[in-house]
């Protein structure tokens, strides 16, 4: 039986190049696929655990500002709880991980899963179009066979090797005209698919930390007023015990001891507070002076009288204050060299002001605010 130009190659135990080069493809992209799918798993999960840690903190934190005296504090707990738990809970349809889940589902896992069935369906495609090769040479073979024994047409012997031919041949080229068209179709959309799956990854990122910020920013104070932690470290408080101590030395001359009461009640009078557990007054004649920025400022070299009119006139901002001192006309009155009096203060350990350097730069050129 005379074969076609085409089929030629039927009778040559060799690959077909075009076809491998094709099939290599795929697998690449397989194996792409695959790995993309498996990075999820980590990538998921760290967001929920992230998710999780915001939810943590906040709880944790209200917890313990709920003890607090100061009910702007315990109000301030609060608010964060509800920011996180419209981050982190999963049974709120609208919060960030609930919708991260939705959209994980629906755009990248869901779709992958897809793929990667289908590729298994055309790998198990692959397998048959060989057994189908093969049965096709086989029944090759068994045509030439008759050939070679000269059978006429009319032997049924040949009838039947020419009618398993056929039948072979017809299926072989169905199976493979079909894997031809899914072997070009993904090979033509291999990179649109890959690159789609980067950027919804990108775009299920950005959301879910947008999201996450928005409600942060939500409960964040319109200006940034607090008391940075550098200013509090063991050091600063050290140097103003320090400085409390220095100050209070000749009083406590001759006193054998100190009843506590008495002298909180000497304190909260020096520095203008209430008691605790006092009912605030209507009409403060003027806002009490924070001892830590006074001590800070102190430790900078200003005077005490200057320095609290500074704190007063600023609310107590320690950077605004020292820009305000700093700025002022008469800044060789508020400024000091070192005297015995701050002697202890300058050799204690190195201060640790968030002012830094900058809080100790030339006079008229200002201080840059660390506070928006």
């Amino acid at each position: 039986m005379a074969l076609q130009p085409e089929e030629q190659w039927l009778k040559r135990d060799i690959h077909d190049p075009v076809f491998d080069g094709m099939v290599a493809q795929f697998n690449e992209f397989d194996q792409s696929l695959q790995q993309v799918n498996s990075s999820l798993v980590p990538f998921v999960r760290g967001i929920h655990e992230l998710a999780a840690g915001v939810q943590s903190l906040s709880d944790g934190l209200a917890e313990q500002l709920r003890l607090a005296q100061d009910r702007v504090l315990v109000t301030e707990g609060c608010r964060l709880r509800e920011a996180a738990q419209n981050i982190a809970r999963h049974d709120a349809p609208h919060s960030a991980v609930a919708r991260f889940n939705r959209n994980m589902e629906f755009n990248i896992t869901t779709p992958l899963k897809d793929h990667l069935a289908n590729n298994e369906k055309l790998r198990k495609e692959l397998e048959k179009r060989d057994l189908c090769l093969a049965a096709l040479k086989e029944a090759l073979k068994q045509v030439e066979l008759c050939e070679a024994h000269a059978l006429q047409d009319t032997d049924l012997r040949r009838k039947l090797a020419k009618s398993e031919f056929q039948a072979s041949k017809a299926q072989f080229e169905r199976i493979n005209r079909s894997v031809f068209e899914w072997l070009y179709t993904l090979e033509e959309h291999r990179d649109d698919i890959l690159d789609s799956c980067l950027q919804t990854l990108k775009h299920l990122q950005y959301d879910f930390l947008a999201s996450a910020a928005h409600s942060i920013s939500d409960v964040l104070p319109e200006r940034m007023a607090f008391r940075r932690m550098t200013e509090m470290m063991p050091e600063c408080l050290e140097a103003h015990v320090q400085n409390e101590l220095q100050s209070t030395q000749e009083s406590l001359e001759g006193e054998t001891g100190e009843i506590f009461a008495l002298r909180l009640v000497e304190r909260l009078a020096r520095d203008g507070k209430e008691r605790p557990g006092a009912a605030p007054e209507s009409a403060p004649s003027a806002q009490p002076v924070d001892p830590l920025s006074l001590s800070s400022l102190l430790s900078h070299g200003f005077e005490e009288g200057p320095a609290r009119r500074a704190l007063r006139q600023t609310g107590n901002d320690t950077q605004a204050a020292m820009e305000l001192l700093l700025g002022s006309e008469d800044g060789e009155l508020v400024r000091q060299p070192v005297t015995a009096h701050r002697e202890a203060l300058e050799t204690s350990p190195q201060p640790c002001h968030a002012a830094g350097p900058t809080a100790l730069g030339i006079r008229g050129q200002g201080v840059a605010r660390a506070r928006s």
